[in-house]
């Protein structure tokens, strides 16, 4: 629909704006009363749990943690496998999330006619999102895929593989552009953070020593002799 440019009168102004006031504050009361009803028909959730009534859940099969925004209409869907989302997780909009996947592999049948077996698990896995993630607008995860703790995913990134702790990942595929800060900073951000048994191990940190902005840089204030 277009709407033209000239100015209508007043009364055809306020009619549309009482209409429009009308329209929206019936549109939160219904996404309202609809996210109270559904927000119980999660595995489990947290305090400090937001979601968008109008988005698409496979409600049974998801877990979120406390102080998690799912963002506007996201798709997160798990027909069989779990999809977990940590504490303090934040996405942009309409991200997705997909658990599971279809057998592409039967000759002289339709895809959408093959029936999974409950053997097959190797294409039901699911997708697990660490604690302080930031998925961004539109991103897709599919099944299979840890994104480790405090990790970011950039906008339409399409992940199909595990994002290491505290590393920025874009791209489609989506490959790590870099960590967020160097391995010494990461140290003292769990620190602050995390209780020593839920810090990262010397194992995982050596993991991340090996990736894009792991060393610190040099401060260029600072001279140096030469």
């Amino acid at each position: 629909m277009r709407v033209s440019s000239q100015h209508p009168g007043r009364v055809v102004t306020a009619i549309a704006r009482l209409l429009d006031l009308i329209w929206v504050n019936g549109t939160r009361a219904r996404r309202a009363v609809r996210g109270v009803a559904s927000a119980r028909r999660f595995a489990a959730h947290g305090d400090n749990f937001a979601f968008d009534p109008d988005g698409v859940y496979t409600y049974e099969t998801i877990e979120v943690g406390c102080n998690v925004d799912l963002g506007h209409r996201p798709v997160i869907m798990a027909a069989r496998s779990r999809i977990r989302i940590g504490d303090n997780v934040m996405f942009g909009p309409e991200v997705t999330i997909r658990g599971g996947n279809h057998r592409i592999d039967r000759l002289g049948v339709p895809m959408i006619s093959v029936e999974k077996c409950p053997t097959d698990r190797a294409l039901d896995r699911g997708v697990t999102i660490g604690d302080d993630v930031w998925v961004g607008t539109r991103a897709v995860i599919l099944h299979g895929v840890t994104i480790g703790r405090g990790a970011v995913i950039g906008a339409g990134a399409v992940v199909t593989r595990p994002v290491p702790p505290y590393a920025i990942a874009a791209g489609n595929p989506a490959r790590v552009i870099r960590l967020r800060w160097p391995v010494e900073a990461i140290v003292s951000h769990e620190e602050q953070l995390y209780p020593p048994e839920r810090r990262l191990t010397p194992a995982e940190l050596a993991v991340l020593s090996d990736l894009p902005g792991s060393a610190a840089r040099p401060d260029p204030s600072v001279a140096t002799v030469p």
